[in-house]
């Protein structure tokens, strides 16, 4: 008999635990536990036991399904798929480097699998039948795949056109993040914006930021106030002297730049307010 499991990501969901509780859900179990990433176990992923149309369920498609976790159904016992799943939280990239995988982001778990023949796919999925995405449920072709086993040495090999490929879902996150950022606190200097205008409009304030040294998204979020207030050509417009000399003055933290901007525009607008402009 098949069971359904939801493998969320403990890192987007707030008090996770609780929330699962409320929604009449007692267990789940750490993919993290009993690995070296034991350490990181409350940003890590859980598999939790689902029934279909419960309350569990109900949250997971309307709030997080697209985001935070994916479906996974198995005829296997439940300790089979967890310990498959955990061989899977990590991959060697070339240069023998060992680094987390993500693969229960949905956008993720699409962008590895889709393209893949079959067979790999099915070998990859291991003991799990179906995987429900937003956008479409990868079926396994061919059923009674063995199960893989953890181990301190990650067995999944990525290659760098995979990484490459993969990145396209972390591009993504940045973005829509950054859209969510300044819908928030910038919304007036959105509006009128469809979805694709939005999305080009989160790339190029990310890549004239980047193009000033600016890439984590703590750094990019500030710079995002720049670029909504006074708009997409900061900081090369004329009107923009000041901050570009800010921005190139010797001596100073990168950091310190961003303050430096951020008060200037502070004191720009209350100059304005103050003179009623």
């Amino acid at each position: 008999m098949s069971q359904a499991y939801l493998l969320l990501d403990r890192a987007q969901i707030e008090r996770l635990p609780e929330r699962l509780f409320e929604l009449g859900s007692t267990t789940f179990q750490s993919l993290y536990q009993t690995t070296v990433y034991s350490p990181l176990e409350e940003a890590g992923p859980v598999l939790v036991p689902v029934s279909s149309n419960n309350p569990l369920a109900q949250t997971f498609f309307r709030d997080w399904s697209a985001t935070c976790g994916i479906w996974l159904e198995s005829e296997a016992q439940e300790a089979v798929v967890l310990e498959h799943l955990r061989s899977l939280i990590h991959v060697r990239v070339e240069g023998d480097v060992t680094v987390l995988f993500r693969y229960h982001d949905p956008r993720i778990t699409a962008l590895w699998l889709a393209p893949l023949a079959a067979g790999e796919r099915d070998r990859l999925m291991g003991p799990v039948r179906l995987i429900r995405l937003p956008e479409r449920d990868i079926h396994q072709e061919n059923p009674d795949q063995p199960a893989a086993l953890y181990a301190h040495e990650p067995w999944l090999f990525l290659s760098s056109e995979q990484l490459e490929h993969l990145g396209t879902a972390q591009r993504q996150r940045f973005a829509q993040r950054l859209i969510e950022h300044c819908q928030q606190y910038f919304s007036e200097h959105l509006q009128g914006l469809d979805a694709f205008a939005l999305q080009q409009w989160a790339s190029h304030c990310q890549h004239t930021a980047g193009r000033h040294g600016y890439s984590a998204i703590d750094e990019v979020l500030l710079w995002a106030r720049f670029h909504a207030v006074l708009g997409t050509d900061f900081p090369d417009a004329p009107a923009h002297a000041a901050y570009r000399s800010m921005l190139a003055e010797p001596g100073v933290s990168p950091e310190q730049r961003l303050d430096n901007l951020n008060a200037e525009l502070t004191r720009q607008q209350l100059i304005g307010k103050e003179s009623g402009v």
